[in-house]
């Protein structure tokens, strides 16, 4: 009952994901994007595989036209999750490294490239399959939408928490250019432009390129130097190919490169009396978390290319649409462990990875009926090559000093008993899915639509897996620690979705749906040569499912002014997947396992409103009660209770903005935003060192517009109150301390904005 009233609360008081403003638009021929409405205006989304207007589509969804993306200010993946409560965006180690998503409480914290998370990424239709690859989808877009709960029967890849979308610009029937230059602290500049237009009849391009480039935020004091920097580009080339009238081909290829330096986290040691780690260091001592004494490690590395072929043939009232992409990519990652200057204990990351898909949908409608039936399939080989150098500095300290003198001895010790080791793992992966799924809308009167809606899964992962140790003065050849081979996992499955949606009127939608969710099983790709029975640790974990019951709501008020929707929902989930660090008081474990059950109950709200001309006003909240109903930890502790992880009870985020226009001379504005996020654990544990208080971000931005819109200018700045926050925390105490890795402070910049 307590929950029923703090979600009833919830709802009644606040406000959530930022929709937008309502328009006059009927429907989807009158527009397609939100460059011609004011800020938040109301854009079509294809979130059901057909065009419509957002607000008449009966699931929660948050969507961002690009032009609005723009205006805010979002450049990157990270600046989404400020946008839309319950969605949380982390990465496993700093700037460049891949995302960690988790919405509604659905997410997977592992840092490993092999398995991908509950909430999948779409490029355009294409299903992002290596989580290396996901930052780099958010730039030149038409549009971004959050879908969330299970998404399976419309879409390729299954997934339990949710989808976004990043839908790219396409090719223009005219020719078109814009571009985007911003400078700001941290001797941080960002350039994207996009060319666009037809190069003969039926016959459209479009290129787009993004490069940013950071020195960072962080300070070295061992060397002066600054680290958690940026150096990657990414670039995209799309063509349209109009066949015949009923007949387009759509080709599409895309790169990007990462060459950032390695992120360096805060260190928090914690043996008394001092606060060190187990070698003595308590860190640089200036009381500014930005600073830190850090061993000199190589850049992170990462080169990728892939496209897409998108075929669409239009037959009387049926479309046939085949989607055929491909990946490649070649990462280097390295972790700055240990978080100091002794570089005891340093990881290294790389991944090779070659990915084919394959999706056929068959769409069709009638006077009372939308449908669309599909097939899918993907075929993944994904090698890991991961390496751990324990004790390095050791080497080079003489014998009588505790050291090795540059020669451990058999057991890879030195005389202090403190292990001196370098070892590798091997890991191969070979993953194939096959899928078909449908939906169909069925309206059963003016007012009532039924959706119903089916999935049928069939996954299959091979992997393969050594481990062994690479001292070359202990032994001239590998030692071996296991050899883990023809190791499978295979799961079909059946999911579904019933929905109903109800119109009262034009202006009022109200839906509620019950979804079954599934998403497959796989291995732990971490390093586990140094578990007490790695073949064991190398067994399966197995597929969760989510039962996922929603009831939502939305509604334009008030001749279109104000916009009011909402949603409570419950995702019970049946064997969660749990990624872990177990402290042994030896040597941390890695642990990738089910949980018996999680339950997560919540509550969306959000409001937008115009007052007057040229104003608008949007607040939105989430309120997420998380819990794990039965779940025992590596070490045998019972976390049965605990909240999920990256999971904030309340999210809210808050928006203004007023343009005001200056006669025939332009037009200027005004705006601030700010994004508030309740206290949340980084770990299944609850352990408040591995988590982070509530914290708020402000954000401003003052700009100027030319009376055709075609150049602008601005000035902003992020974090306008210099919060220190964390965006993940790793518990190493078994060595004495926690890996935290930070946000950016307090950035200010300026931008121009240029297009014809």
């Amino acid at each position: 009952m307590k929950k029923v009233l703090l979600v009833s609360a919830a709802l009644s008081a606040l406000c959530c994901p930022l929709a937008a403003q309502a328009q006059d638009a009927e429907g989807p021929d009158e527009q397609t994007t939100d460059a011609d409405t004011p800020l938040f205006g109301n854009i079509i989304v294809t979130a059901r595989k057909v065009e419509e207007n957002s607000q008449d589509v009966p699931i929660s969804i948050a969507t961002f036209g690009g032009e609005t993306l723009n205006d805010i200010g979002v450049t990157g993946s990270q600046d989404l999750g400020n946008l839309v409560p319950g969605l949380e965006i982390g990465r496993t180690n700093g700037e460049g490294s891949q995302l960690l998503l988790f919405l509604r409480g659905s997410g997977l914290n592992d840092y490993n490239t092999n398995n991908a998370g509950p909430v999948a990424i779409y490029a355009d239709d294409v299903y992002v399959s290596a989580p290396a690859l996901t930052p780099f989808q958010f730039f030149d877009v038409e549009r971004v939408e959050v879908l969330k709960g299970p998404q399976g029967t419309l879409y390729g890849r299954n997934t339990t928490g949710g989808a976004i979308k990043a839908i790219s610009n396409k090719p223009t029937d005219e020719f078109e250019f814009t571009a985007r230059a911003q400078i700001a602290e941290f001797d941080t500049t960002q350039f994207e432009a996009a060319i666009s237009g037809p190069i003969t009849e039926g016959v459209r391009v479009r290129a787009a390129v993004q490069k940013t480039d950071s020195d960072g935020y962080v300070n070295n004091l061992l060397d002066g130097t600054t680290s958690n920097g940026t150096d990657i580009l990414a670039w995209r080339g799309t063509a349209d190919i109009d066949v015949a009238d009923n007949f387009r081909i759509r080709l599409n290829i895309h790169g990007a490169t990462n060459d950032s330096e390695v992120a360096n986290p805060n260190f928090l040691g914690i043996i008394p009396p001092d606060g060190s780690d187990i070698f003595g260091y308590t860190g640089p001592g200036t009381g500014n978390v930005y600073d830190g004494l850090y061993s000199p490690l190589p850049d992170n590395e990462l080169d990728s290319i892939g496209g897409y072929v998108d075929m669409e043939w239009e037959i009387g009232s049926v479309t046939i649409t085949s989607v055929t992409a491909f990946d490649d990519l070649d990462s280097f990652n390295v972790d700055d462990t240990d978080g100091g200057p002794n570089n005891f204990l340093d990881f290294r990351f790389a991944t090779d990875s070659q990915t084919f898909t394959q999706e056929l949908r068959v769409a069709g409608s009638t006077n009372s009926l939308n449908w669309l039936v599909g097939a899918y399939y993907l075929n993944e080989e994904l090698d890991q090559d991961q390496t751990v150098d324990v004790g390095r500095f050791l080497r080079d300290i003489p014998v009588e000093f505790g050291g090795t003198g540059g020669l451990p001895d058999i057991t890879g010790e030195t005389t202090g008993g403190f292990p001196v080791v370098f070892a590798r793992t091997l890991n191969t992966q070979k993953s194939e899915a096959f899928a078909v799924f449908g939906q169909m809308d069925y309206a059963l009167s003016d007012q009532w639509t039924i959706t119903l809606g089916g999935r049928f899964t069939s996954d299959r992962k091979d992997f393969d897996g050594t481990g062994q140790i690479e001292e070359e003065l202990i032994a001239p050849v590998p030692i071996p620690l296991y050899v883990a081979e023809g190791l499978e996992q295979n799961d079909d499955a059946v999911s579904f979705k019933v929905g109903l949606d109800y119109t009262p009127s034009d202006d009022v939608l109200l839906y509620a749906s019950f979804s079954r969710g599934f998403k497959s099983g796989g291995f732990n790709g971490a390093n586990v040569g140094f578990e007490p029975d790695p073949l064991a640790a190398l067994e399966p974990f197995e597929p969760e499912f989510v039962n996922a019951y929603e009831l939502g709501f939305k509604t334009e008020l008030l001749d279109n002014a104000l916009r009011i929707n909402g949603a409570i929902f419950l995702n019970d989930t049946s064997d969660l997947q749990v990624f872990t660090l177990v402290n042994t008081g030896d040597v941390p474990l890695t642990q990738l396992t089910n949980a018996a059950d999680a339950q997560v109950l919540g509550a969306e709200l959000d409001i937008t409103a115009f007052p007057v001309d040229g104003l608008v006003f949007n607040l939105t909240t989430a309120f997420l009660d998380s819990e794990l109903k039965e779940f025992v930890g590596g070490n045998g502790d019972d976390l049965s209770g605990n909240a999920l992880s990256f999971t904030p009870r309340w999210s809210i985020s808050g928006f203004a903005r007023y343009d005001h226009e200056i006669g025939s001379a332009g037009s200027v504005y005004v705006q601030g935003s700010f994004a508030f996020k309740d206290d949340q654990f980084f770990t299944t544990e609850n352990d408040p060192l591995a988590g982070q208080e509530a914290y708020t971000l402000v954000n401003a931005r003052i700009g100027y517009e030319t009376p055709s819109g075609n150049v602008g200018v601005a000035v902003f700045v992020k974090n306008l109150t210099d919060e220190a926050y964390f965006t993940n925390i790793f518990d190493l105490t078994d060595f004495g301390y926690y890996q935290r890795f930070l946000g950016a402070p307090r950035q200010i910049g300026a931008e121009v904005l240029f297009s014809f």
